[in-house]
């Protein structure tokens, strides 16, 4: 295959570290989701319930089972303890520095050293929302970020910040958070905005945000943008020139809808199946993370939000398993599929290939070269009945020695295809793939060589 149509190729080792779930429990589950670390709160209320009085117990025991099973954790480090807070809720700040200062210092000492060795620190949670943090962001950044960035550098860890979401990054957190949703160009201006605030980049290791959803674009409302370009921008300003070293997606999944007077229900785009979302949602972003400089182990990452919760909540088909009878859901069938069968081995991009439609259009695709095998990656409109992949850059002389695949997107069961054909284009050969959807909003083609 010819090397112009290849990015940089990626360890497997770093491939296999990208993939994260939020909140502890199930960790005998993990290995088959193909994820080995863990968002997890460590919180204050919790540790210390009141001045003084610290129980590490529980963070203990979740510990000793996570390591148990290799799973490495991420702590969260929230919110305030009801006792030191200023405001009658744990989302103000302490009444005194020191009071927070002391609790992050209490985690980070322990739990950055053996048995545990704990390197990455997350300073709280969405605090560009009412829901997480009461007061306006500078707040956050000047009484909570920059002391506990300071703590955690001197145990020579790294701070993950500040987790904002972008769904409602717009706005102060005094504002009707579904005023405006998922705009570039806020996401953009705040984020430069929250860093360049008292140097606060010079605090952060790993830039955090959430549900940035993958490449879904104006589909997801007025005024909402595809937020790909989001991390570019983060690229070329911060981690480029040195400023900031990683991005981390500390939550992405399905995301719920609450108006004023309504009940809360899913977006209005994310439409089942559901498990569609989990790839619609990650592979953008792991092939984003493929062609920008990947050269150390965790410099990004992808956590999806979250691995169980109630049946009655809005929020259940996110989740990847039922807790109740143990069973792998929909989200996390296909989540298996992704790790376990796609991204398997040493993984660099493939761009010199092109998926149509019956009618000609050129659909959205994502091609990977893993080890000995191509995978590329298509979304489908469920109104497409056949999709035609024109893959280049192969040797046709050599052309009895492919196999080709299809994948299913929730079983990872692969189909044989024996037919195909060359087609001359533009002086170069393409192998085009003819597949019938059968009503399946995901397709992945496989090309061993």
């Amino acid at each position: 295959m010819a090397n112009k149509f290849e990015s940089k190729e990626v360890p497997s080792e770093f491939i296999k570290n990208f993939f994260m779930i939020c909140h502890p429990g199930f960790f005998s589950m993990y290995k088959q989701f193909g994820a080995s670390w863990c968002r997890a709160d460590f919180t204050w209320d919790k540790v210390e319930p009141s001045q003084g009085r610290i129980n590490f117990k529980w963070l203990d025991n979740m510990l000793s089972e996570a390591i148990k099973y290799k799973v490495t954790i991420m702590p969260i480090l929230c919110y305030c303890a009801q006792w030191a807070s200023i405001g009658n809720s744990k989302y103000y700040p302490p009444r005194k520095r020191a009071y927070w200062e002391n609790y992050v210092k209490m985690i980070v000492s322990k739990y950055s050293s053996s048995p545990y060795n704990l390197k990455y620190y997350e300073i709280w949670n969405e605090p560009n929302i009412e829901v997480f943090w009461k007061l306006d962001w500078e707040k956050y950044i000047d009484e909570v970020m920059i002391p506990a960035a300071k703590i955690i550098h001197r145990y020579n860890c790294f701070v993950v910040a500040p987790s904002v979401t972008l769904e409602h990054f717009g706005y102060s957190p005094a504002c009707f958070e579904f005023l405006q949703r998922w705009n570039l160009k806020n996401c953009i201006e705040r984020i430069d905005e929250w860093l360049s605030y008292h140097d606060a980049y010079k605090y952060i290791d790993i830039l955090s945000f959430h549900y940035s959803k993958g490449d879904t674009g104006k589909e997801k409302g007025e005024g909402t943008s595809n937020l790909m370009p989001f991390y570019d921008h983060i690229y070329q300003k911060w981690i480029k020139p040195g400023k900031i070293r990683g991005i981390w997606n500390t939550e992405e999944g399905l995301t719920a809808e609450h108006l004023p007077g309504e009940k809360a229900t899913l977006e209005r785009w994310e439409k089942p199946p559901y498990g569609q979302w989990v790839p619609r949602y990650i592979i953008p972003v792991l092939s984003w993370a493929i062609e920008h400089n990947w050269d150390f182990k965790d410099k990004y990452k992808l956590c999806w939000y979250e691995i169980t919760t109630n049946r009655s909540s809005v929020l259940y088909p996110t989740a990847l398993i039922d807790s109740k009878e143990l069973k792998i859901k929909e989200t996390g069938m296909a989540l298996k599929v992704v790790t376990k069968k796609i991204f398997t081995g040493k993984t660099s991009l493939y761009h010199n290939h092109k998926v149509f439609n019956e009618k000609g259009e050129k659909l959205v695709s994502y091609g990977f070269r893993i080890d000995n095998k191509l995978i590329i990656a298509t979304w489908v409109d469920k109104n497409v009945k056949n999709v035609e992949f024109h893959l280049g850059g192969l040797n046709k002389e050599k052309s009895s020695n492919l196999k080709l695949s299809r994948i299913d997107y929730l079983s990872g069961e692969e189909t044989n295809i024996n037919q195909f054909k060359w087609v001359l284009e533009n002086r170069e050969n393409f192998l085009k793939v003819s597949i019938d959807t059968e009503g399946q909003p995901i397709i992945y083609l496989g090309c061993y060589l």
